[in-house]
């Protein structure tokens, strides 16, 4: 049996608010209370108890084991009866098992089949699944891409791994700053504006053993996406919207690709569905641009001469 004393005080938990209203309440049960610090230190989020949020709540398994109990087996039974007794359904991988119950927003993730640096940091990359699952169900994107900030007005950089995003990125004059270089979270609010929230780059931490932190709670709204090419020379060059959609929904798709095998096949199906649903709206509403870079030019300057 699961072996938890849930701590659900504030002292453990963390507020997580996106710009489109949806937000989490992120809590700590004993044994992976400093997983979780270190996961919150990483997004910068601020203690506090995400009054109103739905629980993603963090429990431990016994090491290397996986068991098929439900998920609240050993909580206290007066917290237990906040959540549905039976039901809850599993979504497995090697590294966590995510549950969820139709009967409430509220997630549980379990962790600790592992042990090492990496093995942490790779669960913290799979435990962010839910904060895009359903923010994607209110017409978010997650994308592979950079999010660059000029004045408070935000631009996307979008290409595949070690094509040039990060290098772009370091290349950056004032008033110019690159905000993120892996990954970027679109997300609309209720006047159906894009805001950009910048995300972690997980590899840094696994490969680099990075200290750097990203406050994704911070949002802007954003003015264009450019899809990066390398190039003898530096030019912008307009697309049309259909050729954008294609270009977003496989960025979309990168990221989440990460986590498919956590889906069943209807699931995998929907999920793909709706990203490209949310990419085609997308795309209707934000310019795109083809981004030819060289390896020595003021590519920025290309980039400021099409933005409104």
């Amino acid at each position: 049996m699961l072996k938890i004393k849930p701590i659900l005080s504030n002292k453990v938990g963390y507020r997580l608010r996106l710009a489109n209203g949806q937000g989490w309440h992120i809590i700590a049960t004993e044994g992976v209370q400093s997983w979780v610090e270190k996961l919150a230190s990483i997004m910068e989020l601020e203690p506090g108890n995400g009054k109103g949020y739905p629980r993603l709540i963090f429990i431990q398994n016994k090491k290397g084991k996986k068991t098929q109990q439900e998920p609240i087996v050993g909580l206290d039974p007066k917290i237990r009866e906040d959540f549905p007794k039976s039901g809850w359904e599993a979504r497995e991988s090697h590294a966590i098992r995510i549950w969820s119950h139709h009967g409430t927003p509220d997630i549980f993730c379990e962790i600790g089949y592992g042990e090492g640096y990496a093995r942490d940091i790779f669960e913290m990359l799979l435990a962010i699944y839910p904060i895009f699952e359903r923010a994607q169900n209110w017409g978010a994107l997650p994308l592979h891409a950079a999010l660059l900030e000029r004045n408070g007005i935000g631009v996307l950089l979008v290409a595949s791994s070690d094509t040039g995003k990060t290098t772009c990125c370091s290349r950056l004059r004032s008033p110019w700053r690159p905000l993120c270089d892996d990954e970027t979270l679109i997300v609309q609010n209720h006047q159906k504006r894009y805001l950009a929230h910048p995300f972690p780059t997980w590899s840094d931490y696994i490969f680099k053993r990075s200290n750097r932190t990203w406050n994704i709670e911070y949002h802007l709204p954003l003015s264009a996406i450019f899809f990066l090419e390398q190039s003898e020379t530096d030019e912008v060059l307009a697309i049309g919207q259909g050729e954008a959609a294609v270009h977003i929904n496989h960025s979309a798709r990168q990221v989440c690709c990460r986590r498919l095998y956590y889906l069943g096949l209807q699931e995998t199906k929907s999920m793909r569905t709706k990203l490209f649903e949310n990419a085609c709206e997308f795309a209707k509403v934000i310019p795109a641009f083809k981004l030819r870079v060289s390896l020595k030019g003021r590519f920025w300057e290309k980039i400021e001469a099409v933005l409104p």
